[in-house]
């Protein structure tokens, strides 16, 4: 009796995790608006100039009401742009992904970027952090990279 109820607990217990399967509710890193909706702030801006090292000009760029400010990625293609309430950056505007780019363009007195309603081009997405590069011409090109918040 003790062998057979073994014996059926182990078959149960072999049944249960072979029929595990991954959840349907995963997170999609895909990029798109749906993959990249969110709340994001610029934790770090490169510049990169041909036959010169990388550059980090994040607080060249950025001063503390740029380096507080968050662009909220709506799902419905609409950005808000906000900073702590001593700065009044604040904006709104439009964002959206085209063939592996994103565009963001909001009005307020905050950073804005990409440059003049320039299209930026993803080159990472993780789910939590992305990276954006902005070529500007003459062998120059910001990368921003935006971490979730």
């Amino acid at each position: 009796m003790k062998i057979m109820k073994k014996l059926l607990l182990g078959v149960l217990l072999l049944a249960t995790i072979a029929s595990c399967k991954k959840s349907d509710d995963e997170i999609s890193c895909e990029v798109s608006v749906a993959g990249i909706a969110g709340s994001y702030r610029i934790t770090k801006i490169v510049l990169t100039i041909t036959a010169l090292p990388d550059q980090d000009i994040t607080t060249t760029l950025l001063d503390p009401c740029g380096l507080s400010g968050v662009f909220q990625l709506k799902a419905d293609k609409s950005v808000v742009y906000t900073e702590t309430p001593a700065c009044g950056g604040d904006g709104t505007g439009t964002w959206d992904v085209v063939s592996g780019n994103i565009n963001i363009n909001h009005s307020g007195n905050g950073y804005d970027f990409p440059n003049a309603a320039a299209s930026s081009a993803i080159t990472g997405w993780d789910c939590s952090t992305l990276t954006l590069t902005e070529s500007v011409g003459g062998g120059q090109s910001y990368k921003y990279t935006l971490t979730k918040q």
